[in-house]
């Protein structure tokens, strides 16, 4: 009923079984709707997808809702607020939109959503003397990793393990980090996006190995981090790109650095 409007958002990279990824409760949600649908004499006209999940920050569970995707027939975009109306009665959600336009940004930033990400941080498999160190020990989608988990990241890892997601472990002697990513291609190449990184201080220890490692791997360009994960520290050679248009957020309880880009869209669709 509804996939012909996904045709007007051009993305040359989906198709009619990937968008069906949308309309699946892949995390058990309890929440028993995907979305809403404008309806003009039995022929949809408009679509605002939803996506629902839970997570555990700071021993803490809350409740998210994240936009998938909201598409409106040209005619009917004077109508387009009735399907985003519902959502904002929603309480006790943190809400969030990754793929933005300039229309939905500017009406976001209306109903009073922040900012919540402007730029990636790109990340090239640059060697560099010690980048191979055994101190450091990094494993790209072994089923191994998961008997190395705690509670709360065993639950993250199998949450995305039936999705397009890699699983990425690096190990010290001073402790683990796990991380989620995803193989988008951007501008006709293959790059490595981390949604998650469970431990920024692991991480940056082991970022040498993981570039070197992860690249080689996942046979891709560069990593790809949003700025806000690494919480103002920089990484060597490294560079920013400024996205077209800031994700968002609005949230009563959380900061955006608590937020990540797990159980949304761009895993479920690969962007």
């Amino acid at each position: 009923m509804v996939y012909p409007l996904f045709m007007q958002l051009n993305n040359s990279h989906a198709n009619k079984n990937l968008w069906k990824r949308l309309f699946i409760n892949h995390w058990n949600a309890q929440e028993d709707y995907l979305g809403y649908v404008l309806v003009e004499r039995g022929r949809a006209v408009g679509f605002l997808g939803l996506m629902f999940s839970s997570m555990t920050i700071n021993s803490e569970k809350y409740k998210f809702c994240n936009f998938t995707s909201w598409v409106v027939q040209e005619d009917y975009r004077n109508e387009s607020i009735k399907l985003l109306l519902p959502v904002l009665r929603l309480r006790d959600y943190t809400l969030t939109s990754h793929t933005m336009s300039s229309d939905t940004y500017f009406i976001f930033k209306k109903l009073g959503f922040s900012d919540l990400e402007d730029s990636l941080v790109i990340i090239p498999p640059i060697p560099k003397p010690g980048g191979l160190s055994k101190k450091h020990q990094v494993t790209v989608n072994s089923e191994a990793i998961a008997r190395s988990l705690d509670k709360r990241n065993l639950q993250i890892y199998h949450d995305h393990s039936n999705l397009n997601a890699h699983h990425i472990l690096a190990q010290t002697e001073s402790g683990q980090c796990l991380i989620i990513a995803t193989r988008p291609i951007k501008k006709n190449l293959p790059f490595a996006h981390l949604h998650y990184i469970s431990n920024l201080n692991i991480f940056l220890e082991c970022i040498e190995k993981i570039r070197l490692m992860v690249c080689l791997k996942l046979k891709v360009t560069a990593l790809l981090v949003d700025k806000r994960c690494l919480r103002g520290r920089e990484i060597p050679q490294s560079w920013e790109y400024l996205l077209p248009h800031p994700r968002m957020y609005k949230s009563d309880c959380l900061k955006k650095d608590d937020i990540t880009t797990l159980y949304s869209e761009l895993i479920l669709l690969n962007l």
